[in-house]
């Protein structure tokens, strides 16, 4: 990712914004201030109430898995990426599950670990062509609704424990209405 930053760092009008932080958070960011990469932006962790801003205001996220830890986790973030309908950007396992979801639905693009000009090629793409930008991000929102909304995965785990012998639970949630229609929480 720093070889992107670097490759953009001249353009004023492409800025990379953090927020939050990780196992890497402290050292990635001592890079930057130590390669005085001034496109970089941090934030704090931001309060759940202001996820909705927080996800709304890129107009690209990156998203990224180590490829080794593919088949193990698949990065949660994408779902808020994909209900506040942006375009992300898959650093990661061109194989993985996220990256055919995001080929699939042209709901993202995807790089290879360690391709910093290509990763800055996409930005800088979809910085340049934002009818394409938009496109993107309002399939990543139509798949947010027809796959990945709360009352789906909802309904999805009460399959799975009733076909399990289980009987089939009812479960209430705060936004869904007893028809199980969609949330219109954004991000839930």
């Amino acid at each position: 990712m720093r070889g992107a930053i670097r490759h953009l760092r001249a353009r004023e009008d492409i800025v990379f914004l953090f927020i939050g932080g990780g196992p890497k958070s402290a050292a990635f960011r001592e890079a930057v201030e130590r390669e005085g990469l001034g496109n970089v932006q941090f934030r704090p962790y931001q309060p759940r109430e202001r996820l909705a801003l927080s996800l709304t205001v890129p107009d690209v996220h990156l998203i990224s898995l180590i490829p080794a830890l593919e088949g193990l986790i698949v990065p949660s973030k994408y779902y808020g990426v994909a209900a506040a309908g942006r375009p992300a950007v898959f650093i990661g396992d061109a194989d993985g599950e996220l990256a055919r979801i995001l080929r699939q639905t042209d709901s993202g693009v995807v790089v290879a670990p360690g391709d910093g000009e290509g990763l800055a090629g996409e930005i800088v793409r979809l910085r340049e062509e934002p009818e394409a930008a938009a496109r993107i991000g309002a399939n990543a929102r139509r798949v947010f609704e027809t796959r990945f909304d709360k009352s789906i995965g909802l309904g999805q785990w009460g399959e799975v424990l009733g076909s399990a012998g289980h009987a089939r639970p009812t479960i209430a949630t705060p936004g869904l209405s007893a028809g199980g229609l969609r949330s219109t929480c954004p991000p839930c």
